[in-house]
C-alpha cells in the first residue's frame, strides 16, 4: 500500500504543477483502512499546506446526504415518497403533479435558478427566495419526463424535511446520517455552525470571454453570474465567499473531508444508514442522464452512475465557485474514493473545473490496476 500512496502523491503533485492550488484524496478498498494523500496549499496568502483534516466545500455532493436523510424519514413512516408535494407546498405551481421522489431524482420538471442567482457574498438568502428566482426564470415542464439536473427540487426537499421534523436541515442530516456513521468532519453551514478556521480558501478561474461567447454551458459558457464580484482574468482569484452557504441550502452547502466522504459512501452501501429495500430508492430505478460537462450517465435519487477508471462508479460530484469534489464507490471491488480541490471555474471546459476527474481516473488505476 505504501507504493500506491507514493504514486498517488506523485499524481497530486503533478495536478498542482498543472495549475491546481490544493488537493486532498482519500480511498479505502473493501474492508481495509482509509488512506489519505494531500498536496498543495490551503491558503495562497500564507502558504499553509493542505492536511487531511482541512475542510473543503463539497458542492452538490451535499445532495446525497440530503436524500439519505429524506429516505430515512420515509423508512420511519414520516414521509411518503410517492405523495404529491402539494401537501406541503399548496401554492407551488403544479405541486399536485410532483411527487416527493421527483424532487430529488431530477424529474420534477421544476425550473432552475442556479445559473441566474446573482453572486452577493454578503446576502443571506431564504429558501423561498431561491424558489422565486427559479419561477421568475421560468421553464417549468411536466414532471416524470427525462432527467434534467435540477437544484430547485433540493431546496424544496430541504424545506419539506424541516417541516416534517421540526429541525433545521443540518440538524436532521446530523441526527439521521452523520451521527449513526460517526462522521465528525462534515457540516451544513447554511443551517448550523461549523469550524470555519479549518476551511481551505477557494480559487476561481474566470478567463476573458471572446466577443462571440456562448451561454451554453456545454460549450464553455459561464455557470455563475460573477459580474461585479470577480473580474475576467487568467489569474486565479479568491472566490471563497462569493457563493454564500444560504444560496446553496439543501443542494450544495456542506463542507467535509475526503475521509468523511469515503466513510459516508461505505456506510451507505453497507446498509448502515437505511435498510437495503430503502437504499434502492437512491441506488435503483436509475434512468439515463446526460448533463453537459459531467460524467454522470444515470441518475437515481441523490446518486449517479459515472465512469471513472474505465468502469462504473456510483456517487456524486459537486462544484461551487473555487471548489470541486468527487466521491465514488464501486460495489464490485469495494473501492471507495473521494477527492476535493480548492480550484474551480464556471467554465466546465477549464482545467480548474475538470482537471480533477482525470486525476481520479489515474488514482483508481493506481489503487486497482
Amino acid at each position: 500500500m505504501t507504493r500506491t500512496v507514493d504514486e498517488l502523491g506523485r499524481l497530486l503533485a503533478d495536478y498542482i504543477d498543472q495549475g491546481a492550488v490544493g488537493a486532498s484524496l482519500a480511498f479505502a478498498v473493501a474492508g481495509g483502512p482509509t488512506e489519505v494523500v494531500t498536496a498543495g496549499v490551503a491558503d495562497r496568502c500564507d502558504g499553509t499546506a493542505v492536511t487531511p483534516d482541512r475542510l473543503f466545500k463539497i458542492g452538490s455532493c451535499t445532495k446525497t446526504f440530503v436524500v439519505a436523510a429524506l429516505v430515512r424519514l420515509a423508512e420511519d413512516g414520516k414521509i411518503n415518497l410517492g405523495a404529491p408535494i402539494s401537501h406541503w407546498f399548496p401554492d407551488l405551481p403544479g405541486a399536485e403533479r410532483i411527487s416527493v421522489r421527483q424532487l430529488v431524482n431530477h424529474r420534477s420538471g421544476l425550473p432552475e435558478f442556479e445559473y441566474e442567482i446573482p453572486m452577493d457574498p454578503g446576502r443571506v438568502w431564504k429558501p423561498h427566495e431561491l424558489i422565486g428566482i427559479a419561477f421568475e426564470v421560468g421553464g417549468q415542464k411536466a414532471p416524470g419526463g427525462p432527467a434534467v439536473y435540477n437544484n430547485t427540487g433540493y431546496v424544496l426537499a430541504g424545506l419539506l424535511i424541516e417541516e416534517v421534523t421540526g429541525q433545521s436541515l443540518g440538524a436532521c442530516v446530523r441526527q439521521l446520517v452523520l451521527g449513526p456513521l460517526g462522521l465528525h468532519d462534515t457540516w451544513s453551514p447554511a443551517t448550523e455552525a461549523y469550524p470555519a478556521e479549518r476551511l481551505v480558501r477557494g480559487y476561481y478561474h474566470r478567463p476573458p470571454q471572446p466577443a462571440d461567447a456562448t451561454r451554453d454551458i456545454a460549450l464553455g459558457g459561464e455557470m455563475w453570474r460573477m459580474d461585479g464580484v470577480l473580474a475576467y482574468s487568467d489569474a486565479l482569484q479568491d472566490s471563497s465567499d462569493t457563493f454564500p452557504y444560504s444560496a446553496a441550502y439543501g443542494l450544495g452547502d456542506m463542507v467535509s473531508t475526503p475521509s468523511d466522504l469515503v466513510a459516508f459512501l461505505r456506510g451507505l452501501f453497507a446498509g448502515e444508514v437505511m435498510s437495503s429495500p430503502w437504499f434502492e430508492e437512491m441506488f435503483g430505478s436509475r434512468v439515463p442522464a446526460s448533463f453537459p460537462g459531467t460524467r454522470m450517465r444515470e441518475t437515481g435519487a441523490g446518486m449517479f452512475q459515472s465512469a471513472y477508471g474505465g468502469r462504473a462508479f456510483y456517487g456524486h460530484q459537486g462544484s461551487v465557485p473555487g471548489y470541486v469534489c468527487v466521491m465514488q464507490h464501486d460495489p464490485e471491488s469495494g473501492l471507495t474514493i473521494a477527492m476535493t480541490s480548492n480550484v474551480g471555474s464556471g467554465n466546465r471546459m477549464s482545467f480548474h473545473a475538470s482537471g480533477l476527474h482525470a486525476v481520479v481516473d489515474q488514482a483508481i488505476l493506481a489503487i486497482q490496476p
